[in-house]
């Protein structure tokens, strides 16, 4: 009678030790790697930008035309859908606020973390991958190359700042999209909260996007960097370790998307 509730007890403390251990190999290989990347690369050097923008044009810009159109649905599902609500209810007093908090503080990261983990970490576990199995990462070792310099680094920071300008891009098309649509279905007055979202922007909820997306973003890239480099010597472990990093990368963006809301509350 009491041996199922006692599976599932060990199960989950099991997962949660093998979470917290995986939690920690992620720190210590971002710290080596930009420990390594600062030791020899200063922010001003020319040849630090090169592969530095190479992987923000492939995460970021690529992928403008993707967070558009999922901008403008979201606009008229969500953004338009809460105005006519609030407009039904006869009271738009809070609005605003409830936008910026649904849209730009949840939905807009987490939905270009998700764009940006099924799109460009998969790509980049693949790519790193197809190199370790290759012999190519042994190589640039052979040759002196750090590999944090070259592979790694730029790709951890290249997702975090896609992460964030997608995030940016998004939110923005969601909510003027949505205000858009309002104003032309039901009354040209709402035109009036596009100012009004601005207002309400106050200094701690635009640290708050801007640290949230940060760390979305470097989580995707760590984790995509560290799963491509798991690979050995089969062709099959290349799918396996880029699903592991797309599932590991959604299950820790909900997390600390969850324990950033708690703090913050």
């Amino acid at each position: 009678m009491h041996l199922y509730p006692n599976i599932l007890i060990g199960l989950t403390g099991h997962y949660a030790l093998r979470m917290g251990s995986y939690i920690c190999n992620l720190t210590a290989f971002t710290f080596r790697a930009f420990r390594d990347w600062r030791l020899r690369h200063s922010l001003f050097n020319r040849k630090t930008y090169s592969p530095l923008i190479s992987q923000i044009i492939f995460t970021g810009v690529d992928a403008m035309p993707v967070i558009t159109i999922l901008g403008l649905i979201t606009g008229f599902i969500i953004t338009f859908r809460l105005i006519s609500l609030f407009d039904n209810l006869g009271g738009t007093k809070n609005m605003t606020a409830i936008l910026i908090d649904l849209v730009g503080l949840e939905l807009g990261p987490l939905i270009a973390a998700i764009i940006l983990v099924s799109r460009s970490g998969s790509a980049i576990a693949v790519d790193i991958g197809n190199m370790k199995l290759h012999g190519e990462i042994e190589s640039l070792k052979l040759l002196g190359i750090n590999i944090n310099d070259l592979l790694t680094t730029p790709r951890m920071i290249g997702s975090s700042l896609s992460q964030l300008v997608l995030a940016v891009y998004f939110t923005i098309i969601a909510l003027a999209g949505g205000i858009m649509i309002s104003a032309i279905l039901l009354s040209v007055n709402y035109f009036k909260y596009m100012g009004e979202l601005i207002h309400r922007l106050t200094p701690l909820i635009i640290i708050t996007f801007i640290f949230k997306n940060l760390l979305f973003g470097l989580l995707i890239g760590t984790a995509a960097c560290y799963h491509g480099l798991q690979v050995q010597s089969s062709r099959t472990e290349i799918p396996q370790q880029t699903q592991r990093a797309i599932m590991n990368s959604l299950i820790l963006i909900f997390l600390l998307d969850a324990l950033i809301m708690v703090v913050a509350i």
